[in-house]
Formats: C-alpha cells, structure tokens, sequence
C-alpha cells in the first residue's frame, strides 16, 4: 500500500497543528483559572464607600487586576435627578414664555 502525495503533506501538517495545541493547552488552561479566581473574587467585592465609581487595582496571588467600583442605584437616582431638572427647567421656561404673550 503506498502513500499518496496529499497524505504525505497532510499526516505531517495534522501533526505539527496537534503539537503546537497542545503545547498551549497549558498556558490557556492557567489562564482560564487565573480568570475565573479573579471574577469569583471581585464578584464578593462589594462598594463599602460613597464613590458613584472607584477605580482601584486588586493584588490577588501575584498578578494585578484592575477593577472599577460602581454603585448602580447612585448612578439611577443621578440620571433621574438630571431628568428632574430638566424637566423643571423646560416647565419654568414654558410657564414665563405663556405669561409674556
């Protein structure tokens, strides 16, 4: 039985693809760990200050995460108190305008 031209170049091609992945495997594998570790720990984090956002860097093992603070219903009652405004400015403006005429 003898070997054709295409499986000469195809065992060797399969073959080389097969050991580059696997050689990182490992490497990915680590960081996919490193990755998870870092999302269950910030994910116990809570926002114990008053900061609306709070950028801070988190030393977990030997690595640096950087990681913002965000206190969502600060940021909903910021917009609700813009749109408040906005919405006394615009009925202010509205009412003097009538009253010129």
């Amino acid at each position: 039985m003898g070997f054709s031209i295409e499986s000469i170049i195809a065992i060797p091609c399969c073959l080389t693809i097969l050991a580059q992945t696997t050689g990182m495997a490992l490497p990915l594998a680590h960081d996919a760990k490193r990755a998870a570790n870092v999302n269950a720990y910030t994910s116990m984090i809570e926002n114990r200050s008053d900061y609306t956002y709070q950028y801070e860097t988190i030393m977990r093992e030997s690595y640096e995460v950087p990681y913002v603070y965000t206190c969502p219903q600060k940021i909903v009652e910021s917009l609700s108190l813009g749109r408040d405004i906005i919405s006394m400015i615009k009925n202010y403006r509205d009412h003097n305008s009538g009253s010129d005429a």
